[in-house]
């Protein structure tokens, strides 16, 4: 545990969210739309399960581009050489290009839901601490000294480690497996064969 809350709290990319995070809290206050619709807040925690999944498995395996450039080392950078190594810890956390689009995009896809700028501040403030316990999750997961506390925890880590180990084209969840179950991605070892590709996604063998 304590491995994992040294590498957490010391990163920048975590420091800099909490920031927002708080930051976005108080402006959502400020303005008095968060005593008003507070319970917009739930709102991430609905969709997180599916657009994890989704994110996952089609954006960040996406088939690696043969055109060498600024996209290529994008793709790279955000989640094949991951794969390639993923006991680096810089490659764990997202460049901050992708955050930004991803805040981005959660953004308006809250304005649009609420039909409302200002209330997408509940759901989006939220959505930014959501992110932060998928970085934590993730750091956890790939981090071999720390045990999980529950058992719901031991099968998530147990989960991501097949799918870099064993089998990538399942097991896409990493803060839960509500998606993978409901897609039929959830399985065990003996359940897919050994994927000769689980370090070389998408086309990415360098």
């Amino acid at each position: 545990m304590q491995e994992v809350f040294k590498v957490y709290f010391t990163h920048r990319t975590v420091q800099v969210l909490w920031v927002l995070f708080f930051a976005f809290l108080a402006l959502s206050i400020f303005i008095g739309v968060f005593g008003s619709h507070w319970w917009w807040l739930f709102l991430p925690i609905i969709i997180a399960p599916f657009y994890e999944w989704y994110a996952h498995k089609y954006l960040l395996h996406a088939k690696l581009t043969e055109k060498h450039g600024v996209f290529r080392n994008f793709q790279i950078r955000l989640h094949h050489g991951h794969h390639k190594y993923p006991q680096d810890v810089e490659l764990l956390f997202a460049p901050w290009s992708a955050i930004i689009l991803h805040l981005i995009q959660t953004y308006l896809l809250f304005a649009l839901i609420s039909w409302s700028f200002s209330v997408a501040l509940v759901p989006f403030t939220f959505g930014i601490l959501y992110y932060l316990f998928y970085e934590w999750m993730h750091l956890a997961h790939h981090t071999p000294a720390y045990q999980p506390m529950t058992q719901v925890g031991h099968r998530l880590k147990r989960a991501h480690m097949r799918h870099h180990f064993h089998n990538e084209n399942y097991c896409w969840g990493i803060t839960n497996y509500l998606g993978d179950l409901c897609f039929g991605t959830f399985k065990e070892r003996n359940d897919v064969a050994k994927s000769p590709t689980a370090k070389q996604i998408s086309g990415f063998n360098e």
